[in-house]
């Protein structure tokens, strides 16, 4: 079955300068949020110390950032449609900025999560207007090249992130972490004001206000086809990453050194499909290889799951199959972003927001539900994770017809 490229409107395309530029700043953009996650990780027991709390209860603001920044772009999303990318990503990078130094100065568990919702609106957001400003310019084949670009910074920043962290708390302690995270803020609200290209022909305001822009997006059937899919293939690489030290540290007893190899594995194959889907696109448009991603998804969660079954599962098969159910995701992801962007002209910031916190809070249920069902086998893991990429497939299949 082809899919024929989506109609493209008369856009005022950027030069290649222009692109790259943009190519840029949007990856310095987005890549705010593996910062805020992953950046204070090695402080937690630090936070934990000065604020005489368990480490446990601080673990709980990386849930709040989750929840924080699944609202943002729900509220960011419409308004940059309404007032600009440009005014709606400074705003939410300076409240960033400011809860960052409300969480630096923190006494009390109480003020630190306050300070980390208020960071997670602005970062969400900020983040949200990433896709839509890519929308801007380009549809079809020339977006998804470009969106897969800017995903390659969500892959390359969650491996850089903890390092940088934990060597900015072994020089500042950890708030200094959290001044560093406010700085980079304030630095991306002049080079967005600055090196962001401008689209020469605005597509004008929406009409109504964001309700109605979330109905218009809710109500078209083949684009929330794309945005399920897309969320729920995200929930199954989620539901990995909530179980994986278990998975391989208890289940299989790898070692504490053997566990960040097996975990990096996963990236090494997004990358390696993130540049493969680039050459890709030169001859299949984006639905296909969104096609491609949720098939091999799902293949390989099944033969993890029926492994599992049968008592079969050893390491040395697990780690090519999880490799391919997470690394499957560089498909899916930025021809998701194109294949439904196409679909809208006023609504490109709904429809990104409304696709952000479905990813955020089907990942979180998706992860929740496998701790809620945990056993000392891998059996929830495998299960939850076909559940999630069966309904992806179903959803792409039905909805988009």
């Amino acid at each position: 079955m082809s899919f024929p490229l989506l109609p493209q409107p008369a856009l005022s395309a950027p030069s290649a300068t222009s692109t790259t530029r943009l190519a840029l700043v949007l990856g310095m953009l987005v890549a705010i949020g593996p910062l805020a996650i992953d950046m204070y990780l090695p402080a937690l027991p630090a936070m934990a110390e000065s604020l005489s709390v368990s480490v446990e209860r601080i673990e709980a603001s990386v849930s709040i950032y989750l929840f924080g920044t699944a609202l943002g772009q729900l509220l960011g999303g419409p308004l940059s449609d309404r007032y600009g990318r440009k005014a709606v990503a400074s705003a939410g990078l300076l409240l960033f900025a400011v809860a960052c130094v409300g969480v630096a100065l923190s006494n009390s568990l109480t003020g630190l999560l306050g300070w980390r919702l208020l960071q997670a609106l602005g970062g969400g957001a900020t983040v949200v207007i990433a896709a839509a400003s890519v929308r801007d310019f380009h549809t079809g084949r020339e977006a998804a090249r470009l969106l897969t670009t800017i995903g390659l910074v969500m892959l390359v920043a969650p491996l850089a992130a903890p390092a940088l962290g934990a060597t900015i708390l072994h020089l500042l302690h950890w708030q200094g972490i959290f001044i560093a995270l406010a700085a980079y803020a304030v630095l991306m609200v002049a080079v967005l004001n600055t090196a962001l290209p401008t689209a020469a022909n605005p597509m004008g305001r929406p009409a109504g206000g964001i309700i109605a822009a979330y109905g218009r997006v809710l109500r078209n059937r083949q684009a929330m086809g794309f945005i399920l899919a897309n969320a729920l293939s995200f929930a199954a690489m989620f539901v990995f990453i909530t179980d994986s030290a278990f998975f391989y540290m208890t289940h299989f007893a790898v070692s504490s050194a053997v566990f960040p190899i097996l975990f990096g594995a996963n990236v090494v194959v997004m990358i390696t499909l993130n540049r493969l889907n680039i050459l890709l696109l030169r001859r299949y448009d984006s639905p296909a290889m969104m096609r491609a991603g949720l098939i091999m998804q799902w293949l390989a969660a099944s033969a993890l799951l029926v492994l599992v079954l049968l008592g079969a599962l050893t390491l040395e098969r697990a780690v090519p199959l999880v490799m391919i159910a997470v690394g499957s995701v560089a498909l899916i992801i930025p021809n998701a972003l194109a294949s439904f962007l196409s679909l809208f002209e006023q609504d490109a910031g709904a429809a990104t927001g409304l696709n952000g916190a479905l990813q955020f809070l089907l990942a979180g249920l998706a992860g929740g539900l496998v701790t809620l069902l945990h056993t000392s086998s891998a059996l929830p893991m495998a299960l939850t994770m076909v559940v999630c990429s069966s309904l992806a497939g179903l959803a792409f299949v039905t909805l988009r017809k």
